[in-house]
């Protein structure tokens, strides 16, 4: 896309079916669902019965989103877009901070990548494109690959709801976090801090976190922070300027966390990113948040994206299905049932209600009763499957 396209494009449309979701945001009856690169889906999911599709926001290269008040929060390439969503029916764009993510083409020293040609714009979207070459002498380098995957990242190669100040609930592949008047997003190395105070929001501070950087879990004043090869616990006793407490290293994987208590949840998942990852549900102890250790691990199939509710926990599996387990013991925990038969990339549970995004769409429950889920609906997906991963 051409600058001016780029910056000329952000649009309400009509409601539009669902095709490659993303990331989703559930905020006073509301679902937000990013659509991978190109906008945000509003869902009218008061009766989670019956969601009801109300609108779109065409976003160009947007992945992750986050909402407060009347305030949406949303990246699109390099830039962080501020939405007035007071009116759902009509979205209204209203502040746009500029070059504040890092979208070089920057991955592990040792991948390949190719150069950007910025004479042809911004890179907005990309496909996955098939190449057979013969290597002759040293070919121990690695292909040329897209790394943007379901988790969504910053980068790139080649290839009406009311005013109240409280902030909605993301789910465990997030980059955006909402903790009282702070925005924190992550890209692929930095944690960058926005002031949301006022009707003007500010960058206040970017600190270097490691490499690459994934997913953001706020909980009780502190940010768990999780990549490849680490997570990283931030304390915000200045939350202007979050501080490094600990890091809990473990084996190259892709990480989400969710944190309820003194401890902390982390799948690891084997992936192309990371082939030489593990696939495991690790349990961490944080009670002491400057020294974190593993007390337990339970082997996973493919583990992508959970949540926690009272100890209630939900792990999605990927094309291994939906396993809902009982936490309540975070030394000993116990398979309560495994729902085979769907595709999961991450969960948000809310009050008794649990949102699930997978191939299908996205799927709800009824899980009041943990050991009867009952399913209340499915916002179906109508794009090709194939490129949902």
């Amino acid at each position: 896309m051409s600058e001016d396209e780029f910056m000329n494009s952000v649009t309400v449309t009509p409601p539009k079916d669902l095709e490659i979701p993303g990331k989703i945001y559930f905020y006073q009856g509301y679902l937000f669902v990013n659509e991978r690169n190109k906008g945000i889906h509003i869902i009218d999911n008061r009766d989670p019965s019956n969601p009801v599709n109300i609108g779109f926001i065409n976003i160009p290269a947007t992945k992750d989103l986050a909402v407060k008040g009347a305030l949406l929060y949303a990246d699109s390439q390099k830039d962080l877009l501020i939405f007035d969503i007071s009116n759902l029916q009509n979205p209204e764009l209203i502040e746009r901070v500029e070059d504040v993510f890092n979208t070089a083409a920057n991955i592990a020293p040792g991948f390949t990548t190719q150069q950007i040609d910025d004479s042809k714009g911004l890179v907005v979207d990309w496909k996955e494109v098939v190449r057979e070459e013969i290597c002759e002498g040293n070919c121990q380098s690695h292909p040329q690959w897209a790394i943007i995957q379901e988790e969504g990242v910053f980068f790139d190669t080649n290839s009406g709801v009311s005013s109240e100040s409280g902030s909605g609930i993301g789910g465990s592949l997030a980059r955006f976090a909402i903790n009282g008047d702070y925005l924190y997003a992550v890209d692929y190395t930095d944690l960058i801090t926005f002031d949301i105070a006022t009707d003007n929001t500010d960058q206040v501070s970017q600190s270097s976190v490691g490499w690459a950087i994934e997913t953001i879990f706020p909980y009780n004043d502190n940010l768990f922070i999780g990549s490849e090869q680490a997570m990283y616990i931030y304390h915000l006793e200045n939350p202007a300027n979050p501080q490094q407490l600990s890091i809990y290293w473990h084996a190259t994987a892709c990480d989400p966390i969710v944190v309820e208590g003194d401890y902390a949840f982390v799948t690891l998942r084997q992936s192309e990113r990371c082939p030489q990852g593990e696939n495991r549900l690790e349990v961490v102890n944080v009670s002491d948040l400057t020294s974190p250790y593993m007390v337990n691990f339970y082997e996973m199939k493919n583990p992508h994206g959970l949540g926690i509710d009272n100890g209630k926990l939900f792990v999605s599996e990927g094309e291994f299905g939906l396993k809902i387990m009982d936490a309540t013991n975070p030394l000993d925990i116990k398979l309560l049932r495994h729902i085979e038969d769907i595709e999961t990339y991450d969960v948000i549970p809310f009050n008794n209600v649990l949102m699930v995004t997978g191939d299908d769409g996205i799927i709800q429950y009824d899980y009041s009763d943990i050991n009867e889920l009952v399913k209340l609906s499915t916002i179906p997906v109508f794009g090709d499957h194939d490129e949902a991963i």
